[in-house]
């Protein structure tokens, strides 16, 4: 999904390309019922506990310190993923799975603000890519729910269009940093 370079270089962009990977994988192995759906859940639990860490981590990192309008954004974005990970724990109890809030091989767990200069473009760029792609898999669970299990599939579409106002907001924060 991702340029491997690009995924190389990030851990973030590491744990969303791994969660997108392993629902295409549940997905292509086939099954239904709730055990099923759970662990389609748990993959979207793990890339929005990624979002949280990174937003969160971008907020009281140097720029996003230094500069109002970054870091209130920031704080206001991990919120939102906050939401999404309580919304979608919920969602995977009531299918009676028990929700993974310390999903293994999460690589950005470990990594600090990076305070280098000019890494605020960099970020946004990677969370711009990474909106994009937690999109595509909302889109893609969104169909795969649809039938099956129509209380999740409205969930889903409920959290994608929070995404697609994030990756908006990427845009905008990308443009006014560039000026």
């Amino acid at each position: 999904m991702f340029e491997q370079a690009a995924i190389k270089e990030s851990y973030f962009l590491q744990d969303i390309e791994s969660q997108y990977a392993a629902a295409r994988a549940c997905l292509q192995a086939g099954g239904s019922g709730p055990e099923q759906s759970a662990a389609l859940l748990q993959t979207l639990l793990a890339a929005e506990i990624a979002c949280v860490l990174r937003y969160s981590m971008m907020s009281v990192s140097r720029e996003g310190l230094e500069s109002i309008w970054a870091g209130t954004e920031f704080q206001a974005q991990a919120a939102d993923e906050r939401a999404h990970v309580q919304r979608i724990a919920a969602r995977i109890l009531a299918l009676g799975g028990k929700p993974d809030y310390a999903p293994a091989g999460l690589l950005s767990r470990h990594v600090s603000p990076d305070n280098a200069e000019g890494a605020l473009a960099k970020q946004l760029e990677e969370n711009l890519v990474a909106e994009r792609c937690v999109m595509q898999l909302y889109r893609e669970l969104v169909a795969y729910f649809e039938d099956a299990d129509p209380d999740s599939a409205a969930l889903l579409r409920e959290i994608a269009e929070d995404e697609e106002a994030h990756a908006s907001d990427m845009e905008d924060l990308l443009a006014t940093y560039r000026q």
